[in-house]
């Protein structure tokens, strides 16, 4: 008898793992699906261009269901928060929507940019071990080197180039940083896009440097590796990823010295990321001076009409105080607001506000509106403590990820467009694992 239930055990577990390596490798098959998406939708089917937004969409709804059947969808804990906090809106949006004379198309869209890629992250959190996402940044750190000589391309070739191509194949609508110099948008169908996957990469750099050796990438790889993500951060023409570097680095040094004291060990790893730091400064000024002085009067042009880039800072954090006195108590539709949707339904852009927290309070209501904030808040503070703790056992590749994802969870755009909620709730989804994962070591 006992035989019996020992093999009976033993195939149950063999069948979970089967289950998982195949949740993992859908999770790894979706995320490439969003890197082929801009170029199908800018170079090679631009006349497919809108249909193939929802190209994620059934591979996603399909885990999504093969999750849920089989278990691997969270019932407690911050997980089942928002799972839940998810299904209420989503009905009570659908009230929003009739009760407002809205198509149903609305409600649908709205749904699909605050909802669609946040059960990801829990998804992740279930079956990702720490193998699976080394393996994750390795692969990632090694498409930077092409990327790296596509944004090059990008940012020196004339606007109208084939290459700087917008969605639908349009030869207009490019962004440029100054006369003549693009802001790429890379493989992605908008700056907002590239940005988030450079800051990405930032993140997962420093991650693997501060690695275990048998988990980091060999030094004579990592070299180059480094130069390309440098140069991808230096020619995204945004201030914004000047927040997201401030944040990763930060937040990683923070990490580092509360992991196990100051030590020798960490102390270079400082050195190391304030080298890279350095290193970024004299390849933009030195290799590309025109974009160097591009940005400098980017940036007194923009201080002049915003004021300095800290006050547009706060002013993110503090917009939703510019809208609970006037906003409905339940809101005007969930997603109203976003680009896609409002564009879709023929709304003025940008109606309800660009803060992404100005528009929770506005689509959602007062009352719905105000808790999802303080959710996002909470969420950001329950990854801190589980970084900070995974730094003092002595696991430091999280703490990127969470410098990386921080400014959108709490007053960044992870509403607004799936180019940042995408990649922000797979990064949140990686720091979870280690919460989940009972083979973890840290030492």
């Amino acid at each position: 008898m006992s035989s019996i239930l020992f093999y009976q055990s033993v195939n149950r577990e063999k069948k979970r793992e089967s289950q998982r390596s195949l949740i993992v490798f859908a999770v790894y098959f979706i995320y490439f699906l969003s890197l082929v998406e801009g170029p199908l939708r800018k170079w090679y089917l631009p006349s497919f261009a809108a249909p193939l937004t929802l190209l994620r969409d059934p591979f996603i709804l399909a885990l999504y269901v093969y999750c849920f059947l089989n278990g691997w969808i969270p019932r407690k804990g911050i997980g089942a928060v928002w799972l839940s906090f998810a299904a209420f809106t989503i009905g009570f949006s659908m009230v929003q929507f009739i009760f407002n004379g809205l198509p149903v198309t609305g409600w649908i869209l709205g749904v699909r940019t605050y909802w669609l890629y946040m059960p990801l992250s829990f998804v992740i959190a279930k079956t990702f071990r720490k193998r699976d996402v080394t393996n994750f940044v390795k692969i990632n750190l090694w498409i930077a080197l092409p990327y790296s000589m596509l944004v090059i391309v990008q940012t020196t070739s004339p606007p109208t180039a084939f290459i700087n191509r917008t969605v639908g194949g349009e030869e207009t609508g490019i962004f440029l940083i100054g006369p003549g110099l693009v802001r790429p948008y890379g493989l992605f169908s908008f700056t907002a896009g590239n940005v988030n996957f450079t800051a990405s990469m930032v993140a997962m750099l420093i991650s693997n440097f501060l690695s275990r050796n048998e988990e980091r990438l060999p030094i004579l790889y990592l070299i180059p590796i480094s130069l390309a993500v440098i140069v991808m951060s230096v020619l995204t023409g945004s201030r914004s990823i000047y927040f997201y570097l401030a944040s990763i680095c930060g937040y990683t040094i923070i990490s580092l010295l509360v992991a196990n004291g100051i030590t020798i060990k960490n102390l270079l790893s400082i050195i190391g990321i304030i080298l890279l730091v350095l290193t970024g400064i004299v390849v933009f000024s030195g290799v590309f001076p025109d974009i160097f002085n591009a940005m400098m009067d980017r940036f007194d042009r923009a201080s002049k009409i915003e004021g300095s880039i800290w006050n547009r800072a706060f002013r993110a954090i503090l917009s939703p105080l510019d809208v609970v006195w006037t906003a409905p108590y339940f809101g005007y539709g969930m997603g109203l607001g976003a680009p896609g949707v409002a564009s879709r339904l023929g709304l003025p852009n940008l109606i309800y506000g660009e803060s992404d927290l100005q528009r929770n309070i506005n689509e959602l209501g007062v009352i719905a509106g105000t808790f999802f904030i303080l959710l996002r808040l909470i969420t950001a503070y329950i990854l801190s403590v589980v970084t900070i703790k995974l730094a003092k056992s002595g696991s430091l590749l999280y703490s990127p990820f969470l410098g990386c994802v921080f400014l959108n969870l709490t007053v960044g755009q992870i509403t607004h467009t799936h180019l940042v909620s995408f990649p922000s709730w797979m990064l949140i989804g990686f720091i979870l694992s280690a919460t989940e994962d009972k083979s973890f070591e840290a030492k």
